[in-house]
């Protein structure tokens, strides 16, 4: 326990000085502030549960870390295809140089799994909706198939009429992705728990999203690099960068990234290391795809890190 004790004042001082270094304009905490200051954040929530004695995704198990901080990648980059046909949201002020803002890209990335699923850990540890009960849903015949049917649906029509249906892109995942892991992975199941009236997860997993996004639009407000929202007929009221309605959504993508998530281990369950190494030129050459349309399409402005 000592060692979390210790982990926990090392990665709140670095918080701390992200704000600190961020103010005074020191690099690399001005460019990089969004992942100095999520990554130390999460690393704190992680020590404080294991300082509890509690599960943490983060600091418990090394290779289950890396999995999660993999499996964030891929399922952001998700996003960020969707949204070169959305234009939801750009980037400005990220660096020239290359070498260092594909990096900055994925580690930056990296953190939307581990910051959803480690604070609702948290959550559940400090005994938020422990317990909840409710009424038991029935899962009819055909639901799972209705529910397929709707997430294609739902997804598809983004990408049809941008400007109308944009909002669907993060409540059609859950649909899509819940029938996979109702059949296959029953204990990580939403459907499940609601058979049994168990919901504390589930609202644990919004409370959790909506955190979240409260603290991704609060540091990302401040930070050198940073991104901005231009959402059709609902940009007004902004809170930081993010249009108020815009943090209705926060709730249901959290629910998505934990159907990502448990897909993602039914993949590490099922597959075996050699099949997961020869899939890894086909995941090198998505994500360099994406990172380059995002310098395309995303990207608004750029600017030199280093001024030789």
């Amino acid at each position: 326990m000592r060692r979390y004790r210790i982990l926990a004042v090392v990665f709140t001082g670095i918080h701390l000085l992200s704000f600190v270094f961020l103010v005074i304009g020191v690099e690399p905490f001005l460019t990089f502030f969004y992942s100095f200051v999520w990554w130390s954040f999460i690393l704190l929530v992680a020590s404080v549960n294991r300082l509890w004695g509690k599960e943490s995704l983060v600091l418990q198990r090394p290779a289950g870390f890396a999995w999660l901080a993999v499996t964030s990648v891929l399922v952001w980059l998700v996003f960020e295809i969707y949204n070169f046909r959305l234009a939801n949201w750009s980037y400005l002020g990220l660096p020239f140089e290359i070498y260092l803002r594909w990096p900055g890209y994925l580690v930056a990335f990296a953190t939307v799994l581990p910051a959803i699923l480690e604070m609702e850990r948290l959550l559940a540890n400090i005994g938020v909706a422990d317990g909840l009960k409710g009424p038991r849903f029935v899962v009819p015949k055909g639901l799972l198939i209705r529910f397929s049917l709707l997430g294609i649906l739902l997804l598809f029509a983004p990408l049809l009429s941008p400007s109308l249906y944009f909002p669907l892109v993060w409540v059609g995942f859950i649909f899509l992705l819940e029938p996979i892991v109702y059949r296959r992975v029953p204990a990580g199941s939403l459907l499940m728990r609601a058979q049994d009236g168990r919901y504390g997860v589930p609202v644990r997993l919004m409370a959790s999203g909506f955190v979240c996004g409260l603290l991704w639009e609060f540091w990302n407000h401040w930070a050198g690099a940073k991104w901005i929202y231009t959402l059709p007929r609902f940009d007004f009221l902004k809170v930081f960068e993010m249009p108020i309605l815009g943090y209705l959504g926060f709730p249901f993508f959290a629910l998505e990234c934990y159907l990502f998530y448990q897909l993602a281990l039914l993949v590490r369950a099922r597959t075996t290391r050699r099949r997961l190494w020869m899939l890894t030129p086909v995941v090198v050459a998505l994500v360099a795809f994406a990172l380059n349309g995002i310098d395309e399409r995303t990207v608004v402005t750029f600017r030199l890190f280093f001024h030789w």
